[in-house]
């Protein structure tokens, strides 16, 4: 299937620091594909510089979004895409939205700025903000952020983000401030949507308990790059580098005594100002070898994915 979206040897550079090193990711319609890994492994940078939401940040690589080159293009033509084909949910609604403009004007905004008349945009959105779940919708135009629950802001960030029939959706921790069964509600109407309008999600998560009922793949990063990729199925029954099998096995399991202590994985997560040589998760790697100290490991296919591991290009695996 051809890829909505490819991403192609993506680098974000921060005052000088490499946040994003070489990133490979591709997006297919419909597909639901999960990006993880601890904070500050570059997974909200990555979302970001896909917009092109920071100016002073320094974006290389290649994103083809239907073909066009999106790097380097000028900020008019970038704007045209943004939004509009391109769209993007925040993790916390209550500081994504204006608390001082209401929500009916905010959800119209993007079809607003696109030359749509204000009734239409705002019809439009009472449409959408009633298909996502917003009791008396049309009604609740006026209404300002803080009359609504946490749940009901995401809803209306999710209704501005899809109003304009986008291909891509990014959602950048969409769940992070929910209860469990709003986080349900809110992961569900997503899924629903990405399958009737054909569009392709990017969820950004650090919860592989969400990743597991929500994606169809998943891509591990680690200080900047990506470590794994692999279906979701795939990733779960056994991943293959060592890291996504420590982030595995510190996920909590109901199968698993009450009084049995949690793995974790040993150390800190690599700062950017101070990545280690070689492989960067080598300083944290129980079954790391002379090799990973020094030279970085590029990405080999192993079964239906892809892991960036000395051990597995040795045949040595034995995390």
């Amino acid at each position: 299937m051809t890829s909505v979206l490819r991403i192609h040897g993506l680098t974000v550079d921060v005052g000088g620091l490499r946040i994003v090193d070489g990133l490979d990711l591709d997006l297919r319609k419909g597909e639901r594909v999960a990006l993880v890994g601890e904070s500050g492994s570059g997974k909200s940078m990555t979302a970001r510089a896909l917009l092109r939401l920071d100016p002073s940040v320094s974006v290389g690589g290649s994103v083809l979004f239907q073909g066009k080159e999106l790097i380097g293009l000028p900020e008019k033509e970038v704007r045209k895409v943004r939004g509009s084909q391109i769209a993007m949910v925040f993790q916390d609604p209550t500081t994504a939205l204006n608390p001082l403009q209401r929500i009916g004007e905010q959800v119209a905004e993007p079809l607003r700025l696109r030359g749509v008349g204000r009734r239409s945009a705002m019809k439009q959105a009472a449409e959408m903000l009633d298909r996502l779940g917003v009791p008396r919708a049309a009604e609740r135009l006026g209404a300002y952020p803080h009359e609504f629950s946490g749940g009901m802001k995401q809803r209306v960030m999710l209704a501005a983000a899809l109003i304009t029939r986008p291909k891509v959706l990014i959602a950048d921790e969409p769940t992070t401030a929910l209860d469990v069964r709003v986080q349900e509600q809110v992961l569900t109407l997503i899924e629903q949507l990405a399958a009737e309008e054909g569009i392709a999600v990017l969820l950004i998560t650090h919860d592989l308990g969400i990743v597991a009922g929500f994606a169809d793949r998943v891509a591990v990063m680690y200080a900047g790059r990506k470590v794994e990729e692999n279906s979701v199925d795939a990733f779960f029954a056994g991943p293959s580098h060592p890291y996504g099998k420590g982030l595995l096995a510190s996920v909590p399991r109901v199968d698993r005594a009450l009084t049995e202590r949690l793995d974790t994985v040993p150390g800190v997560p690599a700062k950017p100002s101070a990545r280690p040589a070689g492989c960067a998760f080598h300083p944290r790697c129980a079954a790391a070898i002379d090799r990973c100290r020094t030279d970085a490991p590029v990405l080999l296919t192993i079964g239906t994915g892809q892991a960036a591991c000395h051990l597995i290009e040795e045949g040595a695996l034995r995390c």
